[in-house]
């Protein structure tokens, strides 16, 4: 993201366009509470969704405010209010006022309610990857106050899904465009979510390791880091993905406990990092691996049957490697992996990937088919291993 650019325009008095592509497939106006202006908060009316004034919850509940009854709702309504300085509360300019009055930080005692500014309560990006978060986390670090007013954009007809006339009412108005997913990774790049929490030696039969727990805020499963040292400056590191089918009961229906046992001996011979990711059956979990096998069973291929289920081919998300690379002070690394998605992802939070080494598992009659799906639908190097039959 151009965090210069974007604080430029707000500067200017424009509003960010915050696409949810992936959630809710809406858009909303973001603009800073503590420097919003009447004729700022009187364009961002235009967009004819509800305005709120977003906070974190706990500092809202800290200072007074107070949640709303909620049934079935996942949003964190908190009580409306109206600065008490105002007369009636919901014009552009009293509105701009109550939303200044809370970026300074008032308690309660300082406002009336219920009154005519909407709040809403964030519970943090890693545990819920709304507008609500979201915002206050873009407001942060264009260099202001965890205070933002958002509101929906709709269309002619009220629609609050169309991505077209998003991006025409930006177009003309010239606001800057940004995504979730953009304001997200930006934040785990900036922010320290995982940090070691214990260490151990580790004696198995590839070699002596230490093997490292993490405290992880970030997707708050457990992970864990298997290290030999001394790692040198571009140390060896595998991200391997939990499977509890062939890394501990061997199935021969995938080549990941193979993999495993060739990276922990690369590894043991020439140091490096090993991050075991709590991430089975691609991030859909353990019982919904077994449905999928259940439908490869009756033919479908393992992208297929994650699809049938509901799923991406590929539900992952190798962030929480970059915060662990991070938290054992890694930025530069030779990645052990087939996979051109993990080198990308490591490389997009800042990780310099210096070199890519394939990483080969076992071949057999039954794991052909799925390694071949890899290889076609998921873009796996492992043309080399396949044609070679090893």
């Amino acid at each position: 993201m151009d965090l210069k650019g974007l604080r430029k325009s707000v500067l200017e008095g424009k509003p960010i366009v915050l696409i949810d592509e992936e959630r809710e497939a809406e858009a909303d106006l973001v603009y800073p509470a503590e420097i919003v202006t009447p004729g700022t908060l009187n364009l961002m009316l235009e967009a004819k969704g509800m305005l709120c004034l977003a906070m974190d919850e706990d500092e809202a509940l800290r200072r007074g405010f107070f949640r709303l009854p909620s049934k079935g709702s996942e949003t964190n309504f908190l009580m409306s209010v109206d600065y008490g300085g105002t007369f009636t509360g919901i014009s552009a300019e009293e509105r701009a006022l109550t939303a200044k009055k809370i970026a300074e930080e008032l308690t309660i005692d300082h406002f009336r309610y219920p009154g005519h500014l909407h709040l809403l309560g964030g519970i943090g990006i890693t545990r819920r990857r709304g507008h609500t978060e979201a915002s206050l986390e873009l407001v942060e670090m264009l260099g202001f106050k965890r205070y933002a007013l958002i509101i929906e954009l709709l269309d002619e007809s009220g629609n609050s899904h169309n991505f077209e006339f998003v991006r025409g009412f930006a177009r003309r108005h010239g606001l800057p465009v940004v995504t979730i997913r953009e304001v997200f990774r930006e934040t785990v790049r900036r922010k320290s979510f995982v940090k070691v929490a214990a260490r151990a030696k580790l004696p198995s039969k590839y070699g002596t390791f230490k093997v490292i727990a993490f405290d992880n805020d970030l997707d708050f499963r457990e992970h864990v880091g298997i290290v030999k040292e001394p790692l040198g400056e571009v140390p060896l590191v595998r991200i391997h993905s939990e499977c509890l089918t062939g890394d501990t009961l061997g199935s021969s229906r995938c080549d990941c406990g193979s993999q495993l046992t060739n990276a922990l001996r690369m590894i043991a011979q020439n140091g490096g990092i090993l991050l075991y990711l709590q991430q089975e059956g691609r991030g859909i979990g353990l019982k919904n691996k077994i449905k999928a096998y259940e439908l490869q069973d009756s033919g479908l291929d393992t992208v297929e049957a994650n699809e049938a289920l509901g799923f991406k081919a590929d539900e992952r998300d190798f962030s929480v490697a970059y915060q662990m690379l991070k938290a054992l002070g890694v930025s530069k690394v030779r990645l052990l992996t087939n996979n051109p998605r993990k080198a990308k992802a490591l490389e997009e939070l800042g990780i310099e990937v210096v070199e890519v080494i394939p990483l080969f598992g076992e071949v057999n009659e039954v794991n052909r088919p799925y390694l071949e799906v890899k290889m076609l639908k998921l873009g796996h190097d492992l043309k080399p291993l396949l044609e070679g039959g090893k």
